[in-house]
């Protein structure tokens, strides 16, 4: 309903809009919703459009149009489905969403950053200066999934069990390689090697557009299973995932050694901060 729309649009912080293109134009609900939210969107909120079509994609281009004419700025770069959705696509899509919503977040983040922000020598301060100790060996977690891979630098990492030999990972739910990693998959944990992970480090650390391979430039191996090795690893083992434990604003993945490999003669990067509200 048309006030719905309306009430809905004026408490959001950001809106994603999609359209099918129907005989060469937007269906007449999509270009009624499209005037509510010119209409009634304030211009700071974060827009997003996606759109299947056949031959043509009019109504995407519209939608796309009318926003970037009324000023809203994207989330993403607007996404164009051209007949059935390929794994891929639909992974674009998934990677898309958590990409606008940490652009949300993180604006609501800085809007409330000083009135978060723990004043020095204060006990939530000293806590977090506490946790800055708590120390991981640089790693980086690969699994692939079908067509679809995924890669992340990862230092919250920790044996879990002797037997079955076991370790976990900590990953944030708003990761792109999460939904990859469910009870049941397989994943890839490369232990980086001291001075020599900086360049590896660079590469995955760097922003990655929706549906990017992660893993394009760098020198890879596969197992058995097909999951990828960082050639320049200090050693690789693969897992399965076993289980994995809701922890706050992260997963906590459990995952069963397989098998392994020393891969060099090195010593393991661990990563040092100086306070625990950050990676």
């Amino acid at each position: 309903e048309p006030e719905e729309i309306k009430a809905a649009i004026e408490k959001s912080s950001g809106f994603i809009m999609g359209s099918p293109t129907l005989g060469g134009h937007a269906p007449t609900q999509i270009q009624t919703a499209l005037g509510i939210i010119l209409a009634n969107a304030k211009k700071t909120t974060l827009a997003g459009v996606f759109g299947s079509f056949g031959w043509s994609g009019e109504a995407i281009d519209l939608l796309e149009q009318k926003f970037r004419d009324a000023g809203y700025r994207f989330g993403f770069e607007p996404i164009r489905v051209k007949f059935k959705p390929t794994e891929i696509v639909l992974k674009t899509c998934e990677e898309a969403g958590t990409d606008f919503a940490q652009a949300i977040k993180k604006a609501h983040q800085r809007a409330q950053a000083v009135t978060k922000k723990a004043a020095p020598g204060s006990q939530a301060a000293r806590t977090e200066q506490a946790l800055g100790r708590v120390v991981g060996s640089l790693s980086v977690v690969t699994t692939q999934q079908g067509e679809i891979n995924g890669a992340m630098l990862a230092s919250w990492v920790s044996q879990a069990t002797f037997t079955p030999p076991g370790l976990t990972v900590a990953v944030a739910k708003d990761r792109a390689i999460e939904s990859l990693l469910y009870t049941g998959s397989n994943f890839v944990l490369n232990v980086l090697e001291e001075g020599k992970h900086l360049q590896l480090m660079k590469h995955f650390l760097k922003p990655f557009s929706p549906g990017a391979d992660r893993l394009e430039g760098v020198e890879i191996e596969k197992t058995e299973a097909g999951n990828p090795i960082l050639k320049d690893a200090l050693a690789y083992i693969e897992c399965k995932v076993a289980n994995r434990m809701e922890c706050g604003d992260h997963w906590l993945i459990y995952g069963v050694a397989q098998q392994g490999s020393l891969l060099k003669d090195g010593i393991t990067a661990v990563h040092h901060r100086k306070t625990g509200s950050n990676y």
